[in-house]
């Protein structure tokens, strides 16, 4: 039987980090291990293997741990890059 960890190592995918949207407006992000770039309209993070870029207007991020953020504004996209 596969686990839900072993579906996602085996399509490449990482479940250590997790991230919540509340509609288009906020998006929390736990798992984090740093800004990349952080503008009104791009905010990029590392994530356990990968980078998450978020674009939209007005962007700017709420509240920020060591491991955790909150990004919030219009969010018209989420992409994640290698």
């Amino acid at each position: 039987m596969h686990t839900p960890e072993n579906l996602f190592s085996q399509t490449g995918l990482s479940i250590k980090g997790h991230m919540e949207l509340n509609g288009n407006h906020e998006a929390v992000v736990e798992g984090c291990s740093g800004i990349l770039e952080y503008g009104e309209t791009v905010v990029r993070v590392c994530m356990p293997g990968h980078t998450v870029r978020f674009t939209g207007r007005g962007l700017n991020i709420q509240c920020l741990t060591a491991d955790a953020l909150v990004v919030t504004g219009y969010i018209t996209g989420i992409e994640f890059l290698s």
